[in-house]
């Protein structure tokens, strides 16, 4: 991190590491490695579309000069100021189901936020090509699972991929990325990936997120698919998803999992790219049965 970057804006205080992209900053704040330019001005656009709706998110701090944010030889950066609340953990151990319904609305309001961002700046993506491109080049190049385990979902997806609702959306909701005091909504946070894609992949993304860390994923099976259904229940009393949303849920979790695994492949960690298979590979089970 740059020395002295605090003195853009003001502050004497020294940042403590908390994440290998964030510092706490005197209790008050937060600085943020953003990376480019375009990211910072994503964070930008998106915090102001979200508190405008009066979905809550940290404010950005203006520089000294008035500057939103400090664009150095090391990257690009934010100060935010720290809001209160913690990540939900463990949510299975927990009311998953009271959980998950609130969690439910509150992506739904950020959805509806998100709809008000219209002038694409914040770029367009396309999972539907991501997965007929690289995705496909890198599962063709492995032997962890055949073209027959990957085709059928991948396919099923795409045929119903252009007539899913497109909108602005986040791309990394988790609950890492949301702040709670109890049920109650403190904080979204994260905006460097939004871009304009189908608003189902924050859906899917966010569900299948819930089984990461899980050795024994047929333990929680059950708890599992109640969560799926209840944070729909939560999400469908702010937005009501299309019928073609609810069909494409299915393949789209197990499409997100087959781009993870896409990804450690490139990145040539076989033990990652083995753990998201079996979250796939449990899916498929899941899905089966049905």
């Amino acid at each position: 991190m740059t020395a002295g970057i605090m003195e853009f804006w003001g502050l004497n205080e020294e940042p403590v590491a908390a994440t290998p992209t964030t510092w706490e900053v005197a209790g008050k704040y937060i600085l943020k490695s953003v990376g480019t330019e375009n990211a910072a001005l994503n964070n930008i656009r998106l915090t102001a579309a979200l508190r405008s709706h009066g979905v809550p998110v940290p404010h950005i701090m203006k520089a000294a000069d008035g500057r939103d944010y400090i664009l150095t030889e090391d990257g690009c950066y934010l100060l935010l100021e720290k809001l209160a609340g913690s990540h939900i953990k463990e949510v299975f151990e927990q009311d998953y189901e009271s959980i998950a319904y609130e969690t439910g609305i509150v992506i739904g309001k950020i959805h509806c936020a998100f709809m008000t961002v219209t002038d694409n700046k914040t770029g367009m993506n396309s999972f539907h090509q991501e997965l007929t491109g690289w995705i496909s080049r890198e599962l063709s190049g492995s032997s962890l699972l055949t073209k027959e385990e990957w085709s059928g979902p991948m396919d099923a997806l795409c045929r119903i991929y252009p007539q899913l609702p497109r909108q602005q959306i986040h791309r990394d909701l988790h609950y890492g990325n949301l702040l709670f005091e109890g049920t109650t909504l403190t904080g979204v946070l994260d905006f460097d990936l939004g871009k304009q894609d189908a608003r189902l992949f924050d859906i899917a993304y966010f569900l299948i997120g819930q089984l990461t860390g899980y050795k024994d994923l047929m333990a929680i099976k059950k708890k599992w698919i109640r969560f799926i259904s209840q944070f729909l229940s939560g999400y469908e009393s702010i937005i009501v998803l299309e019928n073609d949303e609810k069909k494409a849920l299915p393949p789209m979790m197990q499409c997100i999992e087959l781009l993870f695994t896409a990804f450690w492949l490139q990145k040539a960690n076989q033990e990652a790219a083995a753990e998201t298979l079996r979250i796939f590979k449990f899916m498929e089970h899941v899905y089966s049965q049905e």
